[in-house]
């Protein structure tokens, strides 16, 4: 940065070969005038702090700071995930139930929905009365665990086998975080299935 410097102008006619000829120059033209001394140190040291960045007792104070955000969170953002897996595999247990009795009423016939495994969490597959497969369910991950019954059966009325029969499957997850909470999944009876929060009990 350039400072101004003073360039005063002719001396009046008045005033010719004076020094208050020189002074008044200077104060009618005080917009070409160099601007203190100070003001030009100052104007420096703050280009030169700002241009200095951050020093390192400051930066490692950053890093405690983030690091015991980050440990605080850390509860938190596992039971949000925790919660999320409960409610994307409630929901999708309840969109194959919802297909499974939709297939049944179309075909005319019986389809039942069943786990592959022990468990509903090893997946589940959709079959018609010939046993062929409308859709399977790869197993579930994230430590998701269904506890429901051994099969469910629409008849081609899109209802459950047995009058005034209902179905449940309790939704949870493995070792659970503070404000976790479990989902169930219900076929009422008239084989419609829905979902809320909580056990079924």
């Amino acid at each position: 940065m350039s400072f101004w410097t003073i360039q005063p102008r002719r001396p009046h006619p008045n005033h010719a070969g004076t020094a208050a000829s020189l002074e008044s120059a200077c104060r009618w033209t005080a917009w070409q005038c160099a601007p203190p001394p100070r003001a030009r140190e100052g104007g420096g040291l703050r280009s030169r702090r700002a241009a200095r960045g951050l020093t390192l007792p400051e930066a490692l104070i950053g890093l405690g700071i983030l690091a015991i955000l980050s440990v605080m969170a850390i509860p938190e953002m596992r039971g949000f995930v925790q919660n999320t897996r409960i409610k994307t595999v409630s929901f999708e247990l309840m969109a194959s139930l919802n297909l499974a009795r939709s297939e049944a009423i179309k075909r005319s016939g019986p389809v039942s929905i069943a786990p592959f495994g022990p468990g509903w969490e090893s997946g589940w597959r959709i079959l018609d009365q010939a046993g062929a497969v409308i859709k399977l369910q790869p197993q579930l991950s994230g430590g998701v665990r269904i506890a429901g019954p051994d099969a469910v059966v629409y008849e081609k009325n899109g209802r459950l086998p047995e009058a005034g029969t209902s179905a449940a499957f309790d939704v949870a997850v493995e070792d659970p975080s503070d404000g976790v909470h479990g989902r169930c999944v219900r076929v009422d009876l008239s084989g419609r299935p829905n979902t809320r929060q909580g056990a079924c009990s």
